[in-house]
């Protein structure tokens, strides 16, 4: 017991003895105060500002065009088969006869017409040509003018069967 009374008193004296520095902090010196901001009166209201401004679009590229332009030619007229109406996403590929020389394909219209495609037959909005047929697919390909005026081919796949999401 007498041990623990002279820890404590020791703690206590070191506690006092802390305490009892009055240490002032050491003064910074004080920066100098940015001057006051002007208050700047606009020229013109908002609505003065609507009244004179016109939009002019020249020179100016659309902001809704698309990056791609998906026609080589700009003349609907040069459409010469009912399948070059539609857009290859909107195309079925509903039978293949590919035992013979030649292979072709039964291709469904949204409409549910169809038409007989064989290699070369134009299809699709894009100028596609059909380059092969297999046994359960058609291969397209495209060509499109990219934003850069660049003509860039795609190749696109018309599956006979299409998966149904099982195993």
């Amino acid at each position: 017991m007498r041990v623990q009374h002279l820890i404590l008193t020791g703690l206590a004296v070191i506690l006092l003895a802390a305490c009892g520095k009055d240490e002032k902090p050491k003064a910074t010196p004080m920066r100098p105060m940015a001057p006051p901001l002007a208050v700047v009166e606009p020229e013109a209201t908002v609505g003065e500002l609507d009244k004179d401004y016109r939009y002019d679009p020249e020179g100016k590229p659309d902001p809704f065009e698309s990056f791609f332009r998906v026609k080589l030619s700009a003349d609907a007229d040069d459409i010469t088969s009912p399948l070059e109406r539609y857009d290859l996403s909107q195309l079925i590929v509903t039978g293949i006869i590919w035992a013979t020389r030649s292979a072709r394909a039964l291709v469904e219209d949204p409409s549910g017409k169809g038409y007989i495609v064989a290699l070369g037959t134009a299809i699709g909005k894009n100028r596609g040509k059909v380059i092969k047929i297999e046994d359960n697919r058609v291969l397209v390909k495209e060509t499109y003018i990219d934003f850069h005026d660049i003509a860039t081919t795609k190749e696109v796949e018309l599956l006979l069967y299409e998966s149904q999401g099982g195993s």
